[in-house]
């Protein structure tokens, strides 16, 4: 997914508790996972990394831990994010059956 809507008032009623680098961690959190659509590496410092932030690890966790759900084997998910994720790939569907 290369685009997905982005609400200010709800991000910021939900994040306004951050600081500066747990904003940073979150932002690209997430667009690391609507980007590639699948959950976050189990293991913080793989997504530090993932997401250039290896200086911050303890930041990132602190995002993971409040946004995200651990499901071992699977990584890190956003049910939320899922469920945007779902109504694309059904758009995408619908658009390709239309074209046929």
């Amino acid at each position: 997914m290369h685009f997905y809507s982005f609400n200010i008032g709800d991000y910021m009623s939900h994040t306004m508790h951050l600081s500066p680098m747990e904003d940073l961690a979150y932002r690209r959190c997430m667009d690391i996972y609507y980007l590639h659509e699948k959950p976050l590496p189990e293991n913080v410092k793989d997504v530090a990394r993932l997401i250039r932030m290896m200086d911050h690890t303890h930041q990132v966790q602190i995002v993971l831990e409040e946004y995200f759900t651990l499901q071992l084997g699977k990584g890190w998910i956003n049910p939320r994010a899922d469920e945007e994720i779902e109504k694309y790939q059904s758009k995408v569907q619908s658009a390709i059956r239309a074209g046929k």
